[in-house]
């Protein structure tokens, strides 16, 4: 006798057609009209494939996922596998006890002492960026942080050891194998057709591309025998628990390839998102300038960038309202339950992260860029996971959250930000250059 398993209200009919033509192009809108029609919780089945998905957007739920029943859930294949063709086998794409292994050995490089002292070589860049602005410049803003963004991670990575057209090499290898394997894991049978036309393979030739410029870099700098403060030197250095042995070259590769494509795509993302907010809200501005005057010599400290601050929640707001990770994506290894609803082995979970963080049920006045919110006393038990949760947390949350608030701070010492767009897309801004305030 089959099992029976109560998966929550499913999506059917035109509207689950309407779901599967249009969530490629529009996945937000489409996800959010249908928790806006069955709940905080839904299901939908492919009709081909067979496949069973839950979307959720509830907090407890996203929380047994990730937390209370973690281990009963890999990485789907979606990523694991279609990205690590790419990739390799690094945190992003590994499951398991490989997974949990590379996590111990790197983890530590990562804690925020270690990223306390990579800022200088964060401030170096950031002010190299901001030289070319004057009284009037426009920027395309993605753009702009998508470059400065990629070229801290190059030099947090490598310091010295990788000069600027090298750079911009590997920036332009790695823009391409992404713009590839975003459209294979948003697109069914997309895979099958780049197989056929020989795109996966030419993507692949990139990826390896990429590998070689990495690997060119860490001979250098094992030949120089030099030893810099840097992430380069935490990876050459880690050990393994039980062998007491480093990684492999392979296994470094694979790894600072990952660091490139994590550490600059998502926080590029959430600039660009923080830049904008603040541009439609003064106040904020207002409130942003008066505490980088306040800070004085200290502004720019790593102890004053990740203390409790109004910069940290301007940056927490506007990652709540555009989540840069909107969804994370989990595959059952056995059958499992939650409350009323029950599912099978191989469902797909796709937590909905930036509907959680929009939900009424938890955030009053939603919608609404209110950085003060985050000065709760109950900040820590918020519906808001930007970095996820759980023993797969984002290794580079703190990293991330230094980078942007030294960023946002070294701007808005110096300058104002007007938007000449209402929505966020293809924004074109306009910097102005009034008096420095110190």
């Amino acid at each position: 006798m089959a099992l029976q398993y109560n998966y929550p209200p499913e999506i059917t009919g035109k509207r689950k057609l309407y779901s599967l033509i249009n969530g490629v192009k529009d996945p937000l809108g489409v996800i959010n009209g249908n928790h806006a029609m069955m709940g905080d919780s839904y299901h939908l089945r492919t009709a081909f494939t067979n496949k069973h998905f839950i979307f959720s957007r509830d907090k407890e739920f996203i929380e047994y996922i990730l937390k209370q029943n973690h281990k009963n859930y890999f990485k789907s294949e979606i990523q694991s596998v279609t990205l690590g063709k790419y990739l390799g086998n690094g945190l992003l794409t590994n499951n398991g006890k490989d997974w949990l292994k590379q996590r111990r050995l790197i983890q530590p490089g990562f804690s925020k002492v270690k990223i306390t002292n990579l800022v200088s070589i964060m401030e170096d860049e950031i002010d190299k960026a901001f030289r070319s602005f004057n009284d009037e410049t426009e920027i395309d803003l993605y753009e702009f942080f998508h470059t400065l963004a990629f070229n801290i991670v190059a030099k947090t990575l490598f310091s010295s050891d990788i000069d600027e057209e090298k750079v911009k090499e590997l920036g332009k290898i790695i823009t391409e194998i992404q713009e590839i394997f975003a459209k294979e894991v948003r697109i069914p049978f997309y895979t099958q057709a780049l197989n056929i036309l020989g795109i996966s393979d030419k993507n692949i030739r990139k990826s390896k591309q990429a590998k070689n410029i990495i690997q060119t870099v860490l001979e250098k700098r094992r030949n120089s025998e030099q030893e810099k403060n840097d992430l380069l030197d935490m990876l050459i250095h880690a050990k393994y628990e039980d062998t007491q042995l480093p990684m492999s070259d392979e296994q470094l590769v694979d790894e600072m390839l990952i660091l490139f494509i994590a550490g600059h795509e998502t926080t590029a993302n959430a600039l660009t998102f923080i830049f904008f907010e603040i541009s439609k809200n003064t106040d904020a501005e207002k409130k942003l300038k008066e505490e980088i005057a306040a800070e004085g010599e200290h502004v720019f400290n790593p102890e004053s960038l990740m203390k409790k601050s109004f910069t940290i929640n301007v940056i927490k707001e506007a990652m709540r309202l555009h989540s840069p990770a909107w969804a994370i994506d989990r595959q059952a290894l056995e059958d499992d339950s939650f409350k009323e609803y029950s599912w099978k082995k191989g469902t797909l979970i796709i937590l909905y992260i930036a509907g959680l963080h929009r939900n009424p049920k938890y955030w009053k006045d939603p919608n609404a860029f209110i950085p003060e919110r985050f000065d709760s006393e109950n900040a820590k038990n918020f519906a808001y996971y930007p970095f996820g949760a759980g023993p797969r947390l984002c290794i580079g949350e703190h990293f991330a959250m230094m980078e942007m608030a030294l960023i946002v701070r070294k701007f808005y010492n110096n300058y104002s930000f007007i938007s000449s767009q209402n929505e966020l897309q293809n924004i074109i801004a306009k910097t102005n250059c009034p008096k420095k305030q110190n």
